[in-house]
């Protein structure tokens, strides 16, 4: 799937690979982001991307992924970027946490991680399987992988979120994978 089936313009690298982003897991990772947010009516902005998790807000959506590589998802944002997404989803504001809003949330991880299972169909990276979503709150909060796993982080704007909320515009969706058959090694 390519930018022109999708409608969703992926930017290119910034200076070629001094980033060393793969390429495959940022642009599954953009469009997914930006299809799994369709039905929130919340249409993101990419502003950066990283081969280190970026987990600075307190609230954390983790879904499994598993296929040739296996790995997470993880959607981190703010309380105000969870309740504003939630409400475009709902269709009504949100103004605190309760159960519906945070099912509402782990439903919009689901679809993200649900949405970039397409883009890595014919990939090395193809994904078969998403588990079921875990929600996570807690500032500071640091993942630490193993040698070897293979990590995208994009950073993206909310541009409906006034600027006087402006950390809040602000939300990241990482994937990390680990290389194998899904075999267990010896």
């Amino acid at each position: 799937m390519d930018e022109h089936e999708t409608g969703i313009e992926v930017p290119s690298a910034v200076g070629g690979s001094l980033l060393q982003v793969d390429q495959q897991l940022l642009k599954a990772l953009i469009v997914g982001t930006c299809s799994g947010l369709e039905m929130t009516g919340v249409v993101p902005e990419p502003v950066g991307a990283s081969r280190l998790t970026q987990a600075r807000h307190t609230i954390t959506v983790l879904v499994g992924l598993v296929g040739r590589h296996s790995g997470n998802m993880a959607l981190n944002l703010s309380q105000v970027g969870m309740m504003y997404m939630v409400g475009k989803m709902m269709g009504e504001a949100v103004t605190e946490l309760n159960e519906d809003s945070v099912d509402a949330i782990m439903e919009i991880g689901n679809m993200i991680g649900g949405a970039i299972k397409n883009p890595l169909r014919n990939t090395g990276y193809a994904i078969s399987h998403i588990s079921l979503p875990s929600l996570i709150f807690g500032s500071s909060l640091s993942m630490v992988y193993a040698r070897g796993i293979k990590t995208v982080s994009v950073e993206f704007e909310i541009p409906g979120l006034p600027f006087t909320t402006m950390n809040d515009r602000f939300f990241s969706t990482t994937i990390s994978l680990l290389p194998g058959s899904g075999i267990a090694r010896p």
